[in-house]
């Protein structure tokens, strides 16, 4: 395999520099995430669903 250039470094430098940081990272949430506490998700997700 032969090495990147330094080009190609720069140009997925500024790459990764344009994604948002949860992208960059590489666990990306495509829902958009929570805000929420996560304490009351768990509860209402121990909570019976109801019918």
């Amino acid at each position: 395999m032969s090495e990147p250039t330094d080009d190609l470094r720069e140009r997925a430098r500024e790459h990764v520099r344009q994604m948002p940081a949860e992208t960059a990272l590489g666990n990306a949430d495509p829902a958009g995430g929570s805000a929420d506490d996560p304490e009351i998700m768990d509860e209402a997700a121990r909570e019976e669903p109801r019918s």
